[in-house]
């Protein structure tokens, strides 16, 4: 059983928890929506007061951080444990993925087995606590409650090609298996709690919490440039809908974009207008870049919710967007663009009527979406959000 909380002085709001937040990377030393999040929500919590244990790992031939280095990177490092672990090696086999996660999940329950119940909320993320659930299950270990996240459900949505569906079909299984076997399931709501509930899980299980952006990172106002300057932030992945924006973009030579990501040199564009800033790890560099454009471009076939919308509106970006996952939490018809996916025809007419704005119509927009962010997706908002909902399962439990 976990134990109870000890309480803040009176100056404190929340009860101090033990945390133990199993990640499948963090930033920097992985490149990822969800490396960020899982990042940020440790960052913030420790903010907060709350002891934290972090686990985390890098993979193939990355070097591993000294718990010291990363406890540099947050603000308050205080009450932080660190432990590092190596991502098992990939063997290329059809659903490596799906073992090496569960040896690494292994791992994790043999680093933290005399501790487990010691924690009052464990927080997974993907399968990093596949094999601490199976061996609770059996009865082999206790612990406190366990919050399963699994993003952005994309094995569950639509996919972008036939390898992708036959990805989804073998992931499908063990994420089911994941989420029933929870306490509770995290969400970032919208279509990501309808698939939650499409998998048998009550909502009785579910926890919406979305994604956020840092407050010091929220412009008060943004001056954009005279003329449109579209911006994509992403991987070169298929279900990202990177390759319909690069057609499309070919096809619009007065349309000036630029991509942040590493993408092949076969696929790149050559013309002038079209930029590409290559892999931007560090987040003050990927901001002076969002603050040089006027629109963010997310036409992902699955998503979550999009790390690059949050801190693309935060800058005052317009945000152009797939209708999935949870995108429309965040973006709304009024002040932002949003399609269907695998509609390219779609996709290019709103990049013309984009592009077509006047500065005035674009101001407008831009101010709606910074204060949406301002107004529901700050850090300081999800961060007192998460400790609450936090606080009600231990009141269950």
């Amino acid at each position: 059983m976990a134990r109870k909380c000890r309480k803040y002085p009176s100056t404190f709001k929340f009860a101090i928890m033990n945390i133990c937040l199993l990640t499948d990377g963090i930033s920097p030393y992985v490149t990822g929506g969800m490396q960020r999040h899982s990042f940020n929500l440790c960052n913030e919590l420790l903010k907060l007061g709350m002891e934290i244990t972090l686990v985390h790992c890098v993979y193939g031939k990355a070097t591993l951080p000294k718990s010291e280095e990363v406890k540099k990177l947050f603000e308050q490092p205080e009450k932080l444990t660190v432990h590092g672990l190596r991502f098992p090696a990939s063997s290329g086999m059809p659903g490596h993925y799906i073992k090496e996660s569960y040896e690494y999940s292994f791992a994790i329950t043999e680093l933290l087995k005399s501790k487990l119940s010691s924690f009052d909320i464990i927080y997974t993320k993907g399968f990093s606590g596949w094999d601490l659930l199976q061996q609770r299950k059996k009865g082999k270990v206790k612990s406190g409650p366990v919050l399963v996240n699994f993003h952005g459900l994309e094995m569950f949505q639509e996919p972008a090609s036939f390898s992708e569906r036959l990805k989804s079909y073998l992931l499908k299984s063990p994420v089911k298996w994941n989420l029933k076997q929870a306490d509770y399931c995290i969400s970032y709501g919208g279509k990501i709690t309808k698939l939650i509930q499409n998998l048998g899980i009550p909502d009785s299980k579910i926890i919406v919490i979305p994604g956020a952006v840092n407050d010091n990172f929220i412009l008060g106002k943004r001056n954009l440039p005279v003329n449109s300057k579209f911006l994509f932030v992403g991987r070169y992945e298929r279900r990202k809908g990177i390759e319909e924006l690069m057609k499309i973009v070919s096809s619009l030579p007065e349309i000036e974009i630029s991509f942040v990501g590493s993408i092949p040199r076969s696929k790149k564009i050559k013309r002038d207008n079209v930029k590409y800033f290559g892999e931007v790890k560090d987040v003050l560099e990927l901001n002076k870049i969002y603050d040089e454009h006027t629109f963010i471009v997310c036409p992902s076939h699955s998503e979550g919710l999009p790390n690059v919308l949050l801190e693309g509106m935060s800058r005052g970006l317009i945000p152009i967007a797939t209708r999935v996952g949870a995108v429309e939490e965040l973006v709304k018809e009024k002040y932002g663009f949003l399609i269907d996916s695998k509609k390219e025809i779609e996709l290019k007419a709103t990049l013309e009527k984009a592009n077509s704005l006047d500065i005035s119509a674009k101001e407008n927009l831009s101010k709606h979406a910074i204060a949406t962010i301002q107004n529901h997706f700050s850090w300081t908002q999800i961060a007192n959000r998460t400790i609450e909902n936090f606080q009600q399962v231990i009141e269950k439990h």
